[in-house]
Formats: C-alpha cells, structure tokens, sequence
C-alpha cells in the first residue's frame, strides 16, 4: 500500500535534484551575481551605516518617597530599594513614548535638520515621528527591566540621546507627579489651616469658661455638690442650736453663746450663697466647657493627622530622587549595527537561488506538458 508512494517521492527528489544538475550553471552564475550585487549594494555608498547604543535599567518599585520612608505602618510601608514588576515597567515604557520627551530629543539634537526633513515638506512632523520611531525604541525585556535603543550614524550622538532620554524619563515622572503632590498640598495647607483655626477658636472660648473658674467639670462637680451638703447640713444645725440657745436665754438674749452661734448661721448663709453661685456657674458653663473639651481632642488628634500628611506632601513636592535603576548606560558603539552585510548577502543569494530553480522547474513542466 506504501509502496508506491514511497516511490513516487523517490522519484520527485530524484527528478529535482536531476533538474538541479541539468540547469546547475544558470543557478550558479545568478547565485554568485546575487551575492555579489546584494554585497555591493549592502555596502555603505549605498546604505549609510548605523550604530546602536542602548541603556538598560528597571524601574523602582514604590513612587511615593514619603512613604518609602516616612510610613510606620509595615503593611503600607515600601521598600525604596525594591525593583518594579510588569505594572512599572509599563508605566515607564509609557512615559518614554510620551510626546514630551520627544519634543524635547527633537528640540535639543536637532533631529529635524539631522534627518534631513525640510520644514517647508508636505508634512515634516509625520516624517520626523516616523523616522524618530524608526531609530529610538523601547522594550520591556524578560526579566522586566526597560531597554532603550538608538540607531544612528553617529555612534556618539546614538549614545547621548540614549543617555538623555533616560535622563528625561526622570524629570518627565517627578514633574507629573510633583504637579499633582502640590495640588495635594494645597489642599492639605488650607484644610491644616482651617483645622488651627477652629482649634484656636475653640481654645480662647475655653480659656474664658476658665477664667470663671471652671477648669474640670466633673471634678468640680462632685466637689462643690459635696460642698454644698457639707455647707447647708452646718447651716441647719446652727440653726438648730440658735434655737435650744434662744429657748433657753431667750431670743433677746446677748449671751456669747448665742452671738456665736448667730455668727456662724450668718457666716454659713454667705457660704451656702457661695457655693450656690459656683454650682450655678457649673450648670450655666459646664457642659459647653465639657464640649468644646471633647471637641478640642477630637480636633487636636485630624490636626496631627494632617500635619503628618502635610509633611509627607512636603517631602514629596520639594525632594525627588531617581526613577530608574540603571543597569548598563549607554557608550559609543565601535561596529556599526545596520545593515548587517553577510545576513543581507545570505537572504540574497537564497533567495535567488530558490527563485531561479521554481521558476526552471516551471520552466520543465511546460515543455514537459508540450511534448
């Protein structure tokens, strides 16, 4: 059953290769003109070579520095020395891509004129960002670091927009997030602001309760409501006794007893008044004093808090602190890195090669049908 098939591709390879034979001074001869056209046209009169520089670094982990550093809680806190995953290394690619950082590698090198785009071009800025793509990329590598790539004919000029564009990549980040932190700010300093005020508010009215001689409501509560007891249980027994006197001198009388004890009803009377006062400004100021206490702590603890978010925000806005972990920076190449001349050459000669021979086998199979 396998048999005729087998010799079926027995025979097909044998006719090729007999068909290879057979037209083996054409195959060679456009071979080796195709070598050496694709080794002359490859050369650089023809196509101008290009050198590769390249930087290779990993993103940071934590974007916050205040709470790198100043975060007590373990769960929240982060490592400010911890390299970033696939979320950063996106973030990253990008803000390299952004059009800030290639406006800026345009203004600075010139790119325009160094292309060779003319201004007055039917549309020079759809040229120059094809070219500027052309010649600077960007990748994500397998062990999530970031690449940035530069052709140029100039080895030296590949190397400082290499380098310049990751220098870019970290006043482009803190500069987005140094505008946000300071929207935050303002808005922290001016709810930290509001906070003072009312505390300060809040404290003169307590400090006026105070100077009535209100200082702890509870405390004072109980003592002046035990004093008042105390107060009027001595007014009644005075009472009592200026009575069993005055029964026995007679109410009249000017004995020392009863002067006494007349003096201490009277001297017990101003003191019960006293007191009475003193409770009466309790009712009265007590429970605003009690209040604005409470009050204070409560206003006194998001004081605290918003102090310390404010100071993170501070540190935020005014320091900044690289974005990048850099691996390799970039030098000036030594080879050039396009075009390749044997691959060039190799694809070429290929490609002749198998273009020539299907069309002699198509060649075959029409004289083949004609016979």
């Amino acid at each position: 059953m396998f048999q005729p098939s087998r010799e079926t591709n027995y025979l097909e390879s044998t006719s090729l290769v007999v068909t290879a034979f057979r037209w083996r001074k054409p195959l060679v001869i456009l071979s080796l003109l195709a070598a050496i056209g694709s080794f002359i046209f490859s050369g650089p009169a023809f196509i101008t070579p290009k050198y590769k520089a390249s930087v290779v670094f990993f993103p940071p982990a934590t974007n916050s520095l205040s709470r790198a550093l100043l975060t007590d809680n373990s769960s929240e806190k982060q490592d400010i020395l911890a390299f970033g995953a696939e979320a950063e290394a996106e973030q990253m690619l990008q803000l390299l891509n952004s059009d800030v950082i290639r406006e800026k590698i345009t203004k600075k090198f010139g790119l325009m004129e160094h292309y060779g785009i003319r201004s007055d071009e039917a549309y020079p800025m759809t040229m120059l960002t094809e070219e500027y793509r052309d010649n600077i990329s960007f990748s994500r590598t397998e062990f999530m670091s970031v690449r940035i790539d530069v052709l140029d004919i100039d080895p030296q000029l590949a190397a400082d927009i290499a380098n310049d564009i990751a220098a870019l990549l970290d006043s482009t980040k803190n500069s987005i997030q140094k505008a946000r932190a300071e929207e935050a700010l303002t808005i922290v300093e001016q709810a930290y602001i509001e906070k003072s005020t009312s505390i300060r508010v809040k404290e003169d009215s307590l400090n006026s309760i105070r100077a009535i001689g209100i200082f702890d409501y509870t405390n004072q509560s109980a003592i002046w409501s035990e004093e008042y007891a105390h107060s009027y249980a001595t007014l009644n027994n005075e009472k009592a006794a200026l009575g069993v006197l005055e029964n026995h001198h007679g109410k009249n009388s000017n004995d020392t007893s009863v002067i006494n004890t007349r003096a201490r009803i009277a001297g017990a009377n101003a003191r019960l008044k006293a007191v009475q006062e003193k409770m009466n400004q309790l009712a009265t100021f007590g429970g605003a004093a009690v209040s604005l206490s409470e009050q204070l702590e409560i206003d006194r603890k998001d004081q605290a808090r918003l102090k310390e978010q404010l100071d993170k925000l501070r540190i935020d806005t005014h320091n900044a602190i690289s974005n990048k972990f850099i691996v390799n920076q970039a030098t000036k190449a030594e080879r050039k890195s396009t075009p390749v001349r044997w691959l060039i050459v190799l694809l070429t000669t290929t490609g002749t090669l198998l273009l020539t021979f299907i069309v002699l086998l198509f060649i075959e199979r029409i004289r083949t049908v004609e016979i």
